[in-house]
């Protein structure tokens, strides 16, 4: 069972992903995410970018990285970094949109992973709690 705080966390990254999936018209059964120590989320883009036509692509979340957009990992080629978001690792859902829209119109590339969360700063509870939604309880 969960502690109060993890139980924040979950329902927190849960609502997270889905206002981030909704952003960038990812529908609900192609978005994932996990907890753990180091919890994640990956959502498939319905859409390829100019640069990369014939890949699909891939949104990758990190509690530690924040947002990156990948090209999906073939039987031969793992996951390419196309970009990353590189501003918070929590940023806001119309940030991650405009970064998605910038990407697949080929005016993004590269980009640095987004700074860790200092000690000084909120926790990742913290910057997530703003998600939380519902009772439906959060994959984990």
């Amino acid at each position: 069972m969960l502690d109060h705080d993890a139980a924040r966390e979950a329902f927190g990254l849960a609502g997270y992903v889905r206002a981030v999936a909704a952003a960038v018209a990812v529908p609900r059964s192609d978005a994932a995410w996990e907890m753990g120590d180091h919890p994640a989320a990956y959502l498939a883009l319905p859409a390829r970018c100019a640069d990369h036509p014939d890949r699909d692509l891939i949104l990758i979340w990190s509690s530690r990285r924040g947002w990156k957009l990948c090209m999906e990992s073939t039987l031969h080629d793992p996951p390419a970094v196309v970009a990353r978001l590189g501003t918070q690792v929590v940023a806001a859902p119309a940030e991650v949109e405009s970064f998605v829209g910038e990407v697949l119109a080929g005016r993004r590339k590269g980009g640095r992973s987004a700074p860790s969360l200092s000690e000084e700063g909120p926790g990742l509870t913290e910057l997530l709690s703003g998600y939380a939604v519902g009772r439906e309880a959060p994959r984990l």
